[in-house]
């Protein structure tokens, strides 16, 4: 019997916690429901509603200008559900790309108005993907039918799987810089050659810390999330600014309380990263923050509270930030948006089954 990845033991822990909330409404998950005939221009945000693992339920909602909110529009425009939950997205060339698992699989949706358009299958827990050359790249974790971690090149225009690329570790974040495909596996970051699919540097990480995910800096500067855990689990790292000139990371900012997913977002001057922290994680204590990091000073600061974040995304426009009290899986999310200040702006909509993805025109 293969032994389980960090990342099962603690997709089990998650797995068993929904499997308990599977109990939840089913009349909450249909509230403001719509047609989607919100039109491109109207739409401020496409949330991208992870679901409950259990029952499959990703969904699709998007927000407009007056801050309404409409859920279920994949639904309403293909007159089904996605039948998964929702890892990631992203939008590339008028295409809303939805990369799922449990069912595992990628939809390439019409980001207009939310038809789709194709669905790639064939890719074992699929994560996140970024686009290079029109293809799409797409990080997969190991199972207990796949051993290795594995970057899978897909032709978009074909919309089938060219080939993958087999790696050491865990990957996890991917991200197109300058025109190259840069991936974290385990406590490395590789960069990758879309053209050859070949590894052209490496660079290492502190000890027993793993890359999660990126984001780029005023100067097109990488950054790194890099995360591990102590003896009960509890995230632990920091952030790091690449250099694939070096063998190593130099510049290494430890974070307290990071959380352990380690989703990085930036400031519309690209001057500040966000990221979400937490306190009392899996406790009734809870409180999460979405915490923002000076890339001059380095000074660290909560600046928006609340409790059950997941996911979370920076309005390019105004700094809005915008994440959701996800209820544990459990039942419909609480949409929350703050300005830049932190100052609450909106908490009354309701969004799908787990909000954590936010994605804007």
């Amino acid at each position: 019997m293969k032994k389980k990845t960090l990342f099962q033991q603690l997709g089990l822990f998650i797995v068993s916690a929904l499997i308990i909330g599977n109990f939840s409404s089913c009349k909450d998950d249909e509230e403001n429901n719509g047609n989607g005939n919100v039109s491109e221009l109207d739409r401020t945000c496409i949330i991208l509603n992870q679901g409950n693992f259990n029952d499959a339920s990703g969904s699709v909602s998007i927000i407009d200008k007056k801050g309404g909110i409409t859920n279920h529009v994949y639904k309403a425009a293909n007159n089904t559900s996605l039948a998964s939950i929702i890892e990631s997205g992203f939008i590339d060339r008028g295409k809303l790309i939805l990369i799922c698992n449990n069912e595992d699989k990628i939809e390439i949706v019409n980001a207009s108005d939310f038809k789709r358009i194709s669905t790639i299958k064939g890719i074992i827990t699929p994560r996140y993907g970024a686009v290079a050359d029109g293809y799409l790249f797409v990080t997969s974790v190991p199972d207990w039918n796949q051993s290795e971690g594995r970057v899978y090149k897909i032709d978009l225009a074909a919309a089938k799987i060219d080939t993958f690329l087999k790696l050491d570790n865990q990957p996890e974040g991917i991200i197109n810089w300058n025109g190259k495909i840069v991936v974290g596996e385990g406590n490395k970051v590789k960069l990758i050659n879309p053209t050859s699919f070949t590894v052209e540097k490496t660079v290492k990480l502190p000890a027993a810390l793993s890359a999660k995910h990126f984001t780029k800096d005023s100067d097109n500067k990488v950054w790194v999330s890099i995360i591990g855990y102590d003896k009960n689990y509890t995230a632990q790292g920091g952030i790091s600014q690449l250099d694939f000139s070096k063998d190593s990371v130099d510049n290494y900012t430890q974070l307290e309380n990071i959380a352990g997913e380690g989703h990085l977002s930036v400031s519309p001057s690209k001057t500040t990263i966000y990221y979400r922290s937490v306190v009392g994680a899996y406790s009734a204590d809870e409180v999460s923050y979405v915490s923002s990091y000076d890339i001059a000073t380095k000074n660290v600061k909560n600046v928006a509270t609340g409790h059950n974040f997941y996911g979370f995304n920076i309005d390019p426009k105004n700094g809005d930030i915008y994440t959701a009290n996800i209820n544990g899986w459990m039942t419909n999310s609480n949409l929350l948006i703050y300005d830049a200040q932190g100052n609450e702006k909106s908490t009354d909509q309701v969004a799908g089954v787990g909000a954590c993805r936010f994605i804007f025109n």
